[in-house]
């Protein structure tokens, strides 16, 4: 059977004034990220150190943390807070949905100071939940100060067209999610970066991973700023210590290397 790909209603705009490379490869590729589970056993194509790439990365523009275990999470989700936006459409996992992504409407104010980057918010059509509660929470994440304005280096902007977006992040299904990070094995588990767009697996927004113990806030606040910030060209960082706070581009989806989970870029803001 041939290989779904999502339609995609509106023209895709390259960013520009944002750093998309890490590791140039083929000429002018570029080598993307994603998330992996706890309890993948030094997969091929980890990078599970510090350096933009690992020897077995396909030469293409995509940056990636690792292929992901076939067994995936039991994290069981908790129960959704209506008064909290970041707690809010926690529904079922699922496998597929509709293949057609939507940009959703709305527009913010300019959060935080420094030259303005601007970010829209796409949804795959037929997942459970409200498209709006994924986008306020996205919009609540990257607009906070602990984000990515690194102390007035850059302000932030949602808009709802993606021909003025910088940067596009999309909740996708988990067998649209491959199709998108392909050729990398996402195995319908794990998230990714692609150019100026940070994919992100329904199930793990919903389940989260167990090694969090739960804690499906921080969880979401760190896949958000984790796969943004690869759309700002930033690699992996180990655990700088026992016991620390995790570095948002910690590989945490794989595991916590002894630190605490942290979603935030400045988690001291």
């Amino acid at each position: 059977m041939p290989t779904k790909r999502p339609r995609h209603r509106r023209r895709r705009r390259c960013p520009t004034g944002i750093a998309l490379g890490l590791c140039i490869v083929s000429g002018a590729a570029i080598v993307l990220m994603v998330s992996v589970p706890e309890d993948s056993d030094d997969p091929p194509m980890a990078d599970s150190s510090s350096s933009p790439a690992s020897d077995g990365v396909p030469e293409d523009d995509r940056r990636h943390e690792a292929e992901p275990d076939e067994q995936g999470s039991s994290t069981t989700a908790p129960e959704e807070d209506e008064e909290n936006p970041l707690l809010r459409s926690i529904e079922e996992e699922v496998d597929t949905a509709d293949g057609d992504i939507e940009t959703l409407p709305g527009e913010s104010e300019v959060m935080g100071d420094g030259p303005l980057t601007t970010f829209a918010v796409e949804m795959e059509q037929g997942l459970p939940g409200a498209d709006e509660d994924f986008a306020e929470a996205v919009e609540v994440i990257l607009g906070d100060p602990r984000s990515w304005g690194e102390d007035g280096e850059r302000s932030l902007q949602r808009v709802g067209d993606t021909d003025d977006a910088d940067v596009r992040v999309l909740l996708a299904a988990p067998d649209t999610v491959d199709d998108l990070c392909a050729p990398l094995s996402t195995n319908g588990y794990v998230s990714c970066a692609q150019g100026d767009r940070a994919i992100i697996n329904q199930n793990r927004w919903v389940a989260g991973v167990d090694h969090f113990d739960g804690d499906l806030e921080t969880y979401r606040i760190y896949l958000i700023n984790h796969e943004v910030g690869h759309t700002f060209g930033h690699g992996h960082v180990d655990c700088p210590g026992e016991g620390e706070l995790a570095p948002v581009m910690q590989q945490q989806t794989l595991g916590l290397q002894g630190c605490e989970p942290s979603g935030w870029v400045d988690p001291g803001e």
